[in-house]
């Protein structure tokens, strides 16, 4: 007989005590790419740093809104 596998259940504690590790991973690396390229092709003002921050900040809050959403639903 095969035996049922039933899916397992993600703790959601621990999946909300790991988004704010993910979100600043995710805004340092998009600042680290943006101050590279200022840095690189010698920009002033920081402005690639800058908008390449606002676009981690945008992607991480996503990613966080997605993941919250999927917890509320069960999935």
């Amino acid at each position: 007989m095969k035996e049922e596998k039933t899916p397992k259940k993600i703790n959601k504690w621990i999946v909300f005590t790991s988004m704010p590790f993910q979100m600043a991973a995710t805004i340092y690396l998009c600042y680290a790419v943006g101050d590279w390229i200022d840095v690189r092709f010698d920009f002033a003002g920081g402005w690639w740093a800058k908008g390449f921050t606002m676009l981690g900040v945008l992607a991480s809050l996503y990613q966080f809104i997605r993941q919250a959403n999927r917890i509320s639903r069960g999935e």
